[in-house]
């Protein structure tokens, strides 16, 4: 086996663990694709791998770190969450990925969304509905990072292959 067919095979398995970790909340997995399809640009000399190439999959990879962010507020803020509901989940998830990965992520931005609606409404069934939203934002974020993931790694195998 010569190191170009090595150097691929590691690439696609790597992008692979990439396209996993965007539904386990503990691995970055479009930002892992970008770096993966940036090495082996890099390995290859940027023949195949354009910049051009590159600066699209950059930018994809930044709508994809916003998205997974954002996804959580914004599914809070469909359901009626204030301004305090969105901060907490936000607030939430940041720690329960320390607290408890890898599912700390769900169980934080809920928790932090449903105590910052409390805070705010004083109606546990209001901060429930803010809860929610949150949870169905997060799974939406998932949703659109592995359909992205998958197509910057589809793309890829166009590209090279």
């Amino acid at each position: 086996m010569n190191t170009d067919t090595l150097v691929l095979g590691l690439a696609i398995i790597l992008m692979l663990v990439g396209v996993a970790g965007t539904i386990l909340p503990a691995l970055p997995g479009v930002l892992l694709i970008f770096l993966t399809v940036a090495a082996y640009g890099w390995y290859e000399g940027f023949h195949v791998i354009t910049a051009h190439y590159l600066i699209i999959l950059a930018g994809l990879t930044l709508l994809s770190v916003l998205v997974h962010y954002l996804s959580a507020v914004w599914g809070a803020r469909h359901y009626g969450s204030s301004k305090y509901g969105s901060w907490g989940a936000i607030v939430g998830m940041i720690l329960g990925i320390f607290i408890f990965p890898p599912l700390g992520i769900f169980i934080g931005a809920f928790l932090g969304a449903l105590l910052g609606e409390y805070i705010t409404c004083s109606e546990w069934k209001q901060a429930a509905r803010s809860g929610i939203g949150t949870i169905v934002g997060l799974f939406s974020g998932m949703a659109f990072n592995l359909l992205l993931a998958l197509g910057m790694f589809i793309s890829f195998l166009v590209v090279v292959l």
